[in-house]
């Protein structure tokens, strides 16, 4: 089947209501971790449009580094699996993979390509609040995305065909789990409005994608997560690039429209993740932010972007802000970031 906006919409909404929590960030008005988990899509999705302005620079979907829950024993160290997602043939990405696989941590590359036709429906529990404060499980259904899995071979630097083509090729690394994964409740679909502004194609890379985490890697017990948004090729080199969406942090007891009392954070558990990915990889990193106005109208003001060393050069070391995700937030100057355009256009030249 050709699955329309609408359906791909209604799964999506389905899938991510299901495998995320509601938890309320006392710390910002109109703010939860389903609803910035939601949004998050939006400065991903134009960003890459935003590049594509671009034709000499390149954008690249990001991977997911999967590892297994460490015991706390000395001998036991992070050994991931990478993989990425996407609609692009294999050999798009055998560059990057070719960079990763360097890395003596990564013992298996997997790259899945999201096929256009031929989706299908499958079974889905949901879950439906009931005025009475109950809550009634309800059989449903949802997309099903096709696929084709590919291995990357290491040892000659190509993409091979997975002999296994279904996810088992990443579930094989994993118990099953021995109880059934939380589900959480249907919410109401306002968070999801923005989605109507894109076509099929975008739609179908965001839910392929969400999928394969809020659906398939439930199955595995003890699963370690964590993604990168995209690679950046500008003159043959590759950065790692970060993709948030924000509004400046204004100082207490400062001019609300002095622009030089503004900050921006960067979650402290990503930018740790990214410094080791730096010096593992020896590839730039760039944050970009999708600056907006607040986060009620959430107006779109400007692209701010900086490299990761030019940001903690700004940092306080000995002060931190509490996130949004329960973790501390590094800070930097407002002023520190650039216009994404002056860096692109710095790096083209």
């Amino acid at each position: 089947m050709e699955p329309t906006e609408k359906e791909i919409i209604e799964s999506l909404y389905k899938a991510m209501c299901s495998a995320t929590s509601t938890v309320s960030d006392a710390k910002r008005t109109n703010n939860s971790y389903f609803k910035r988990r939601v949004l998050g899509f939006k400065a991903e999705i134009e960003f890459s449009k935003f590049i594509e302005g671009y034709k000499d620079i390149h954008f690249f979907e990001g991977g997911n580094f999967i590892s297994r829950k460490l015991s706390g024993k000395v001998s036991d160290k992070n050994k991931f699996i990478y993989v990425t997602l996407a609609k692009n043939e294999s050999e798009d990405f055998k560059e990057i993979y070719s960079v990763i696989s360097q890395w003596d941590e990564v013992e298996n590359l997997f790259y899945i390509k999201i096929d256009n036709n031929s989706w299908s429906q499958t079974g889905f529990a949901t879950r439906k609040k009931l005025r009475n404060g109950k809550s009634k499980d309800i059989e449903d259904s949802i997309l099903v995305p096709k696929y084709t899995f590919y291995r990357f071979n290491k040892n000659i630097g190509s993409f091979d065909m997975c002999e296994i083509q279904n996810f088992d090729c990443i579930l094989s690394w994993f118990s099953k789990p021995t109880r059934k994964s939380s589900l959480f409740p249907l919410r109401k679909k306002d968070q999801f409005e923005y989605f109507s502004d894109y076509d099929a194609s975008v739609l179908k890379n965001i839910y392929a994608n969400r999928y394969f985490l809020d659906v398939i890697l439930r199955q595995a017990s003890g699963r370690q997560i964590i993604d990168l948004d995209g690679f950046l090729k500008v003159n043959g080199r590759y950065f790692v690039v970060e993709v948030k969406e924000k509004d400046p942090i204004r100082k207490k007891g400062k001019k609300v429209d002095d622009i030089n009392n503004w900050q921006f954070g960067w979650d402290s558990r990503r930018i740790l993740w990214y410094l080791y990915l730096k010096v593992k990889l020896n590839l730039p990193v760039l944050y970009n932010i999708r600056e907006i106005s607040n986060q009620e109208e959430r107006t779109f003001v400007q692209w701010d972007s900086i490299f990761i060393d030019d940001f903690l050069k700004g940092t306080s070391w000995s002060n931190s802000r509490s996130g949004g995700g329960g973790g501390d937030t590094v800070l930097a100057p407002h002023s520190f970031f650039r216009r994404l355009s002056d860096v692109l256009n710095e790096l083209l030249r």
